[in-house]
């Protein structure tokens, strides 16, 4: 049988069942991105406080944080095309929760709290199904490009969906923007309707414990793998804990209105394209070691450079920067895993990574409270105060990169 013919990032599509897979979830990111944006925006008015915002945040990664590494376990065990189906529709049922709650002007804060802890229940398990079923509707000699496809579709989002945000709230309101969201859902699962997946792999029966302990230990004996795990839990916590901060940002330091600040939302995704061709024409797996540490040190400088930022040019050009070391990096990251990770481990090692979700929650939580005490304690404004957080942020991800990525070396 000829191997499939590797024609660049789009050879993929190919395949009528990824490009189904593909196709409806990035219709449903675009909603979802709408969402959060909103809810951002939302929070933002309600508060005006870095750590405010940063909570709600938090409250929608707790479950990643404890739930994680189980979704692991339990998209290795069972269809992950009907997980997928179930977390979708409950997912639904949320943002029309949500919906009501704004139209008939019921919402408050902790209401805001108790929908981003359930999305995040539902979200650990889409998200681990997600990441675990596309790289298997693909040949293995394409995997990387999937991989690769995958992360340009999120970048799409990133500038479409910030936008497109913005562009609601300015003309309309957060509960337009929910209801658009809704409506996206339908995408997803006629995709998942149509779809047809390998079946999950036969396993001799294990306690959890065990599976766990087999996931870890995979982990531990591959330096390649250790090494860019722990960077990715480093940079989510200490760097792209200011992404979630970008609605703060924009509101306090540069003054932005709606439409403004989702053009500066989206800067990041800009970034994340073309950051995306380059990632492209490099994904091989003799390369990905390099790709990891060259990234990583690109990203940390990148949020270095946005708490230097003083006007909304020099912003935008931080935030293109970081968009585009965030996208390189981790998709460096997930490409080594899927590519070194059979398939009966993949869910368990791809929950090691995705831990990192919750951490850019705890780290925005972190920096916006940080941000307060540093205005407080110096007496400066708050504005002032969260440039310097950012600066923090930056020195962090700076020293771990120079730390751990020149470890990560090739497999002998």
């Amino acid at each position: 049988m000829a191997e499939p013919r590797d024609e660049g990032i789009f050879s993929p599509l190919a395949h009528k069942h990824f490009a189904l897979m593909w196709g409806g979830f990035l219709l449903s990111h675009v909603g979802d991105s709408i969402q959060l944006h909103a809810q951002a925006w939302l929070v933002t008015s309600m508060t005006r406080s870095g750590a405010e915002t940063g909570l709600v945040v938090v409250a929608q990664a707790i479950p990643r944080l404890l739930l994680g590494l189980f979704a692991g376990v339990v998209v290795d065990r069972f269809d992950r095309r009907k997980v997928l189906v179930f977390t979708q529709l409950a997912a639904l049922v949320q943002t029309l929760v949500f919906f009501a709650l704004v139209r008939t002007h019921k919402i408050n804060y902790g209401g805001v709290l108790a929908l981003a802890f359930a999305l995040g229940v539902v979200d650990t398990l889409n998200l681990n199904a997600r990441v675990t079923l596309l790289p298997t509707l693909v040949p293995k000699p394409l995997i990387a490009r999937a991989i690769a496809l995958q992360a340009l579709g999120v970048n799409l989002v990133q500038i479409t969906g910030p936008s497109l945000a913005g562009l609601i709230i300015g003309r309309w309101d957060v509960g337009v923007c929910l209801l658009v969201n809704a409506a996206t859902f339908f995408f997803a699962l006629a995709a998942l309707a149509f779809i047809r997946a390998p079946a999950t792999e036969e396993r001799a029966k294990s306690t959890l414990s065990q599976e766990l302990r087999e996931g870890f230990a995979f982990v531990r004996e591959r330096p390649v793998l250790m090494g860019g795990i722990a960077l990715a839990w480093l940079h989510g916590f200490f760097g792209v804990g200011v992404v979630r901060l970008y609605a703060l940002f924009a509101r306090t330091v540069l003054h932005a209105d709606g439409p403004r600040y989702g053009w500066l939302a989206a800067a990041s995704g800009v970034g994340a394209i073309l950051a995306s061709v380059l990632v492209t024409t490099r994904a091989r797996r003799e390369t990905l070691p390099r790709n990891v540490r060259r990234a990583s040190v690109f990203f940390a400088f990148a949020v270095l450079s946005l708490g230097f930022a003083t006007s909304y040019p020099l912003a935008l050009a931080a935030v293109v920067a970081l968009g585009a070391g965030q996208m390189a990096f981790r998709s460096a990251v997930s490409t080594s895993i899927q590519v070194e990770t059979p398939d009966r481990l993949r869910g368990r090692v791809m929950s090691l990574l995705t831990l990192d979700f919750s951490l850019w929650s705890f780290g925005a939580l972190a920096i916006g409270a940080t941000g307060d005490g540093i205005a407080r304690a110096a007496g400066w404004a708050g504005p002032t105060g969260l440039r310097a957080a950012f600066v923090l942020g930056g020195v962090a991800c700076v020293l771990c990169a120079a730390v751990i990525a020149p470890k990560i070396r090739p497999e002998p």
